[in-house]
């Protein structure tokens, strides 16, 4: 099986570098699919995530496709916004992605301990997501797993937004993407309906996680997957007194069924 992935993903990766280039310093993120290091590259002192996937896991959970879609993207939008991949290299057992390392953490982590934000930073957070929504876009890429666990910060506070192996590519209307994918609390209604989706399911995603910062919790949140996807086809969205009339125009918009 890792035969049928080296054949696959040969052509994505740099065969000149290898583990041994990296000093690996700490675990900062496991899955399923491997897990994400902390390390610094030896000759530069330079600090990196170090992302490991299983070839194993890759052929057997038939992510090939989902893999070979986030190398290109990474490779293709370059934006302040968006997570960089800096090298890319294999050995027998595993792929190595290396990407950009944000210090700061998932927005989730964040929103978890604070509950909520002030408008003033969820409209600093909300600014940066547009533009890398509109660099993907502009280059006819869905992201289709906007999420606060895939909102990581820098250094300085910035977000950069990373996993882009549900990434849909060339879509340049809004019912080309057909896949059941992403996030139940964060999926947009057309999804669910299973008729077509693009660029808007994008958006709805942003709408969701601007009234999860300002609220703590996803709109038309449920425990009860079935009731949720029911509130998002059809529920009615509360917004509470304390948001502002500019931040409920915005979510008019952006959590809207007839959007697309």
């Amino acid at each position: 099986m890792t035969d049928e992935v080296d054949k696959n993903l040969e052509k994505y990766l740099n065969q000149s570098l290898t583990i041994n280039d990296f000093k690996l310093i700490k675990v900062i993120g496991v899955g399923s699919y491997g897990k994400v290091m902390l390390v610094r590259k030896i000759d530069t002192n330079e600090e990196f995530a170090l992302k490991m996937l299983r070839k194993e896991y890759i052929a057997k959970k038939n992510q090939i496709e989902h893999t070979k879609t986030e190398r290109r993207v990474l490779e293709t939008v370059k934006h302040p916004f968006i997570v960089r991949l800096r090298y890319a290299f294999q050995n027998p057992k595993k792929l190595y992605f290396v990407l950009d390392y944000c210090p700061g953490g998932e927005l989730f982590f964040h929103l978890q301990k604070s509950k909520q934000f002030p408008e003033d930073l969820v409209r600093f957070y909300a600014a940066q997501i547009v533009l890398a929504l509109g660099e993907l876009h502009k280059h006819n890429i869905i992201y289709r797993d906007l999420k606060p666990e895939n909102v990581l910060l820098d250094n300085d506070g910035y977000i950069k937004l990373t996993d882009f192996g549900l990434s849909k590519e060339n879509i340049i209307d809004t019912t080309s993407a057909h896949s059941f994918c992403g996030t139940p609390e964060y999926l947009a209604p057309e999804v669910l309906k299973r008729l077509g989706h693009g660029k808007p399911v994008d958006w709805w995603s942003l709408g969701a996680i601007i009234y999860e910062m300002m609220t703590g919790l996803p709109p038309f949140f449920s425990r009860d997957r079935e009731k949720l996807f029911q509130n998002i086809k059809l529920g009615e969205l509360k917004y509470p007194n304390y948001f502002s009339p500019q931040c409920k125009d915005l979510l008019m918009v952006k959590i809207n069924r007839n959007y697309s």
